[in-house]
């Protein structure tokens, strides 16, 4: 089963990048090939079964796997990126950091209101990403929002408060 294998594979790195975090080192995925690829045909399997018409991805590491989503389903790929990444005229949302803010941006005309999004990212811990990436998906007033994470920290909490409000996937459940 993949959540096994995923399991086995993935290597924990504790106190990293600062004392009392369980790093979840995603790239003991992208080095199996065969992992990796199992990975991409599971979630593009709920996309076709989904029917969405859009996969957006967080920068950076949400990229690796809807970049490579998006181009198994042949779906539009939608970079949600950091704030001054992409030019022209974008959405932009700010939102809370442990210690300050950030901001994240879409290009203007890269979704609208006809679309049922995925956005898809590496993991899920506290949900401040993922809450502002559907805030800012949803001043396109799009008819559905989704989420598919690879790992899924429960004990931080993120993923409990997201689906008060969204539907989510992930393939592991761990502690981080």
């Amino acid at each position: 089963k993949l959540k096994n294998k995923l399991k086995k594979i993935i290597r924990v790195i504790p106190d990293f990048p600062k004392k009392g975090i369980m790093f979840q080192d995603i790239t003991s995925i992208t080095d199996n090939n065969l992992l990796f690829n199992e990975i991409i045909n599971e979630i593009s399997n709920y996309v076709k079964k989904s029917k969405f018409t859009k996969i957006a991805a967080v920068e950076a590491r949400g990229f690796i796997f809807g970049s490579a989503v998006s181009f198994k389903t042949e779906i539009p790929f939608v970079p949600i990126r950091k704030k001054g990444k992409l030019p022209g005229k974008v959405l932009k949302q700010k939102y809370k950091l442990e210690y300050g803010s950030d901001e994240i941006q879409i290009h203007k005309n890269s979704i609208n209101e006809k679309d049922k999004v995925l956005i898809i990212d590496d993991l899920i811990a506290t949900g401040g990403t993922a809450f502002a990436s559907a805030r800012l998906i949803n001043k396109c007033k799009v008819k559905s929002i989704e989420f598919y994470f690879i790992i899924d920290l429960k004990n931080i909490g993120g993923s409990q408060k997201l689906e008060k409000q969204y539907k989510l996937s992930s393939i592991l459940e761990t502690e981080g």
